[in-house]
């Protein structure tokens, strides 16, 4: 007895859509996403007429508000955990960007102590931040 055998299909699924479908979301998202690069904290930066430096990628944000608070990448620290958060920040790596954004009514005093605990830290590339004198008068 000759049993018939059937005779499989073979189905081949097609993936260029789905291909093409992801490929044009994947460019909607690059094209609508914005980056904002300014800082949450709302600080009143002294004006200057030099031009802006180029921002790196490895680098340190220190803000002092009027109020003379301290904050490492936008997250309030106490003045004895300043130390401790830049070295975590920074990986215990010297050559780190530091940029110390000292709202222009808070006292020296307090920028003076940031600058000595950065100085103790061996951190060496410190750049001030500030407003260009251009921006302050069309305000």
């Amino acid at each position: 007895m000759k049993l018939r055998q059937k005779k499989r299909a073979d189905y081949l699924v097609d993936i260029t859509p789905l291909v093409d479908v992801v490929f044009l979301m994947l460019i909607f998202f690059m094209v609508s996403t914005s980056f904002n690069l300014s800082s949450s904290l709302k600080l009143d930066l002294p004006t200057s007429r030099a031009t802006a430096a180029d921002q790196e990628s490895k680098q340190v944000t220190i803000a002092i508000n009027a109020k003379g608070k301290l904050y490492v990448q936008d997250e309030e620290v106490e003045d004895a955990d300043l130390r401790k958060r830049i070295l975590n920040v920074s990986k215990g790596d010297p050559s780190f960007r530091v940029v110390l954004r000292a709202d222009a009514d808070a006292r020296h005093k307090r920028v003076v102590y940031v600058l000595d605990t950065l100085r103790e830290l061996e951190m060496t590339k410190i750049g001030i931040a500030t407003v260009a004198a251009d921006d302050v008068e069309t305000r």
